[in-house]
């Protein structure tokens, strides 16, 4: 009998050592699943603050990519519209120096009307004039006279045709030139435009005094322009026309 109570009590002290196992098998697995919970918890938060920086990070780059995409727009408007500005600058140098070409041209022509009418009437006065004379040997030395005299008109008249188309032809050469130089400016000049557009770290009033000068180089070649002419029609006439005795 004392054997059996000794048995129940030993069967009863491992069935308590079993319960508390068991209670303490329970607690670690409790704690083991709150902390599997509170992990997953935070995996969870640290892949929705992934997200949100990856997709924050995106739009950002998104938004860079537009801005550099119409910040170039921009840029190639701009160069297109200074393109075409220097583009029509030179057409309208080109169409004001055609323009002046002519006029310098028509008047060399009238210039040249006007001469050989005055020296075809001074030839007719003076053949009208040996027609009155009266007496054969008198008639005959002014006939001779007038002969030595229209040969020397001729080639006054032909010297002073030869001198206005050599006055002519030189003034086609200097504005042909003109005009070279003009385009050769222009394009210069938008060259310049384009370097100092990228170069920011030059001062505003540095590139501002290079545009000015080319600006005010560029308006002085054209200003020259009426300058030769009006050279042309105060001085090369008239001295050719002294030069030969025709008066104006």
């Amino acid at each position: 009998m004392e054997e059996y109570l000794q048995y129940m009590k030993t069967l009863r002290s491992q069935m308590d050592d079993v319960e508390d196992q068991a209670a303490k098998v329970s607690m670690e697995e409790q704690m083991q699943l709150t902390t599997i919970q509170t992990l997953e918890n935070d995996l969870n938060s640290a892949i929705s603050e992934t997200k949100r920086l990856m997709e924050e990070q995106m739009k950002n780059a998104e938004a860079q990519v537009c801005s550099l995409i119409l910040e170039k727009a921009e840029k190639d408007s701009f160069f297109g519209a200074l393109e075409l500005i220097d583009q029509e600058r030179i057409n309208l140098s080109s169409k004001l120096i055609e323009k002046s070409l002519s006029d310098v041209n028509a008047k060399l022509q009238q210039q040249q009307d006007w001469v050989y009418s005055h020296c075809t009437h001074m030839e007719l006065e003076e053949h009208g004039m040996v027609k009155d004379r009266s007496g054969e040997k008198r008639g005959k030395a002014s006939f001779d006279n007038h002969l030595s005299m229209g040969n020397q008109g001729n080639d006054s008249r032909k010297n002073l045709m030869n001198m206005l188309d050599s006055a002519k032809a030189k003034l086609d050469e200097i504005l042909q030139m003109k005009f070279e130089l003009v385009i050769e400016n222009c394009k210069t000049k938008q060259a310049i435009e384009q370097v100092n557009l990228r170069e920011n770290d030059f001062k505003p009033e540095l590139r501002a005094m290079d545009i000015k000068r080319l600006e005010e180089e560029f308006n002085a070649l054209l200003s020259d322009k009426a300058g030769e002419t009006e050279y042309l029609e105060d001085s090369v006439f008239p001295w050719c026309l002294k030069m030969y005795g025709v008066a104006t």
